[in-house]
């Protein structure tokens, strides 16, 4: 099922607008959480997938951060997404991470049923009417965000403070290599949304795949830190489930300290069970980049990055043909 974004207050530019268009095709879209375990279920089950369980040891957290460094991927003429889902106390969910949609690199975040959305630079927005099979509609932001393949990158999502009755929260990226942060935009929700719960998931999406037969990716997943005033803690267990795929090409490894590699593609070989823990005690975490775990920082801009009108032109047809071709019984 298609993300339809509708953003009013993104400039009316050519570029700008192309690249909503492109994001429209492209977002993730996710169904049902399953109500035992917590993983994403992908509308397209024959695409390899790579989710992960986090089982975190407190509820009531105010802030989540993952380390991501996409390891291999391609670059251009993709759709493929990596990131972290959590949960609020209410039970509703959201989303932080990274992807590419055509030769567009991006960041986003996303809250189900959140009240509503606001972008912070003129490379992305915030839409809403974010259609999740039967768990309602939310908002999402978005924005260009120029990651490097081998780099590291710390994803976070942080309550800021009430507005008006509500709770504003943010999604972030924090630069290990140039040590800047940046926001990625901010969501109201509910006060009865509550704070965090003491569960979360990682995954990996190929939007508009129908077969095992994909590009080969593989990321890091790393550092798994949750803020609470009852203590700060990482993830006490962690289980490889492979979300609700029929695909096996794919494959999760243990790297120790809280951190581990996801593969997918074709020919990727399974040596990891479904179903197997990953690490059964609170981990002391080793950060892919940084043996420490940096606090919550105010953001700083992103600089406006330049796009190619006709790269973005030419791929979304594309790839809105071949969306209408696999949403085709």
């Amino acid at each position: 099922m298609e993300l339809f974004l509708r953003d009013k207050r993104l400039p009316l530019t050519l570029a700008g607008f192309l690249i909503i268009l492109l994001l429209i095709a492209l977002m993730p879209a996710f169904a049902n959480s399953s109500p035992d375990l917590f993983h994403v279920e992908h509308f397209s089950t024959l695409a390899p997938d790579t989710d992960v369980q986090l089982k975190w040891p407190l509820n009531n957290s105010y802030s989540m951060s993952m380390d991501l460094k996409v390891v291999q991927s391609p670059e251009s003429q993709a759709t493929i997404f990596w990131g972290h889902q959590f949960t609020f106390m209410n039970g509703e969910r959201g989303y932080i991470g990274f992807g590419i949609g055509g030769n567009v690199k991006i960041a986003t975040v996303a809250v189900f049923d959140a009240v509503s959305g606001n972008p912070y630079n003129s490379t992305g927005g915030c839409d809403i009417g974010v259609p999740f099979s039967t768990t309602g509609n939310g908002w999402q932001c978005f924005v260009v965000y120029k990651w490097k393949i081998g780099f590291n990158y710390r994803l976070q999502f942080s309550k800021l403070s009430d507005v008006n009755g509500n709770e504003q929260w943010q999604g972030s990226v924090y630069d290990y290599a140039t040590k800047s942060n940046s926001i990625i935009g901010s969501l109201l929700v509910s006060p009865a949304f509550g704070q965090l719960s003491s569960s979360s998931s990682t995954w990996d999406e190929y939007s508009t795949a129908s077969s095992c037969d994909t590009t080969y990716t593989s990321a890091i997943f790393s550092s798994p830190y949750a803020m609470n005033s009852a203590g700060n803690h990482a993830p006490v267990k962690a289980q490889v489930t492979y979300g609700n795929s029929t695909c096996q090409d794919s494959n999760v490894q243990a790297l120790g300290g809280g951190a581990y590699r996801a593969d997918a593609g074709k020919n990727v070989t399974r040596t990891t069970p479904a179903n197997t823990w990953l690490w059964t005690q609170e981990p002391t975490l080793v950060s892919q980049n940084s043996t420490s775990v940096p606090e919550f920082q105010l953001a700083t801009l992103m600089a406006p990055l330049l796009i190619s009108v006709s790269s973005v032109l030419s791929y979304f047809a594309r790839s809105r043909r071949q969306s209408s071709k696999n949403s085709q019984p």
